[in-house]
C-alpha cells in the first residue's frame, strides 16, 4: 500500500477545506501503515472508523460552504460524497468481518487513495475555483 503527501498543487484555495484534506490524509496514511505492520484489529478498524468520521464531518463542511454560495454543480457534488461514505462503511464491515485481506487491503489502497486525490484535483479544485472567481467569503 502506498501512503499519500500532501503537496500544494492538492489546495483548492479554501482554507479550512485544505486543512481538513490534510488531516484525511494524515489518517488515511496511519490506516494504511496499521494495516501493513498489522497493527491489529482494533486499532485498524479505529483507524478506518474515524476516517469514516471524519468523511462525514468534512463533507458536512463542503456541503454548507456550497449551500451558503449557491453552488450550481452542488448535488453532482453531493453525489460523490454519498458514494464514498457507503464505500467507507462497506470497506470497514468488510474489514470487521474478513480482516486483512489482499482483496481489502487493495480496495483501501485504490479506491480510497486514488478517489481522494480524484476528488480533491478534479471536483474539489472546481468549487474551489467557483468560490474564488466569484469573490465569495465563506468565513
Amino acid at each position: 500500500m502506498r501512503t499519500i503527501e500532501w503537496h500544494h498543487t492538492l489546495s483548492v484555495g479554501i482554507d479550512k477545506v485544505d486543512e481538513q484534506h490534510k488531516k484525511w490524509i494524515e489518517h488515511f496514511n496511519t490506516a494504511v501503515e496499521a494495516i501493513e505492520s498489522q497493527h491489529g484489529t482494533e486499532q485498524i478498524v479505529r483507524t478506518l472508523s474515524f476516517l469514516s468520521d471524519y468523511t462525514d464531518e468534512h463533507f458536512a463542511t463542503e456541503e454548507a460552504f456550497m449551500r451558503k454560495s449557491n453552488y450550481p454543480d452542488m448535488e453532482a457534488h453531493l453525489a460523490k460524497h454519498r458514494d464514498l461514505k457507503k464505500t467507507v462503511s462497506n470497506l470497514i464491515n468488510d474489514f470487521e468481518e474478513e480482516g486483512t485481506t489482499p482483496l481489502l487491503v487493495d480496495s483501501i489502497d485504490t479506491f480510497l487513495g486514488n478517489w481522494l486525490i480524484k476528488h480533491i484535483q478534479d471536483v474539489d479544485k472546481k468549487f474551489g475555483a467557483y468560490i474564488k472567481e466569484n469573490d465569495i467569503d465563506l468565513s
